[in-house]
């Protein structure tokens, strides 16, 4: 039996970091566009390949320019809209930026039909309970365990030495090795990745010293 309520279920909480408390038109919560996009590549994978947008014909309605998008995700066969976005382009001063403004006004309108941040819309934000709770939630989802952190410090560290590395397995001769071995961010970099791990460091200590005979085995190294 499908699940018609999947989507909706996993992408209608919002993490309140990306929203901000609007005064203007009776108060609203407003979203941060980009955050939007970003859940929706999370959910169906990147523009253009899990997901995409197309215009129709722009049109001026009044002060307002408006811009029809229609929505696709899945399969570009697999769409709905247009939707409607508009901005005001014709005020006290004209907007270059209301086409851009109206796109984006309707494709939050149309990720919201897919459940998108449904808890905005839902008018679940008016209430300060509700907001830190989802605020505890997300903090408690970025928590990490004694193993996974322990993890991320390993990782970042083997992704410091490799980018250490690099330089210096590519030096073509010996100048070069004793310039990177002289240079002021080679010791800040050495140092920033003894603070993360000894071994790592001694790592790449040794291999400098390696690379200098490699370059010049007739020279003694001292």
């Amino acid at each position: 039996m499908t699940d018609n309520m999947q989507i909706w279920d996993q992408v209608s909480k919002t993490d309140p970091t990306y929203t901000k408390k609007v005064n203007q038109r009776g108060g609203f919560t407003a979203i941060a566009a980009h955050s939007q996009i970003m859940e929706a590549t999370r959910q169906f994978g990147p523009i253009g390949i899990g997901l995409g947008y197309d215009t129709s014909d722009t049109y001026q309605m009044g002060d307002f320019i408006v811009v029809p998008v229609t929505i696709w995700h899945g399969d570009r066969s697999n769409t709905f809209g247009p939707v409607l976005g508009c901005a005001e382009m014709f005020g006290k001063r004209p907007d270059s930026d209301a086409p851009k403004k109206a796109t984006t006004d309707a494709i939050t309108k149309g990720l919201s039909q897919l459940g998108f941040n449904a808890d905005v819309f839902l008018g679940r934000f008016d209430d300060n309970k509700y907001i830190e709770q989802r605020a505890k939630e997300e903090a408690e989802k970025s928590e990490q365990t004694p193993e996974q952190e322990a993890k991320a410090i390993q990782e970042k560290a083997e992704n410091f030495k490799t980018g250490i590395l690099l330089d210096i397995n590519n030096a073509p001769d010996l100048a070069t090795i004793k310039m990177i071995g002289a240079h002021p961010k080679y010791a800040s970099d050495l140092s920033e990745l003894h603070a993360i791990s000894e071994v790592a460091a001694s790592e790449v200590s040794k291999r400098l010293e390696e690379r200098k005979k490699q370059l010049n085995p007739q020279q003694k190294v001292a």
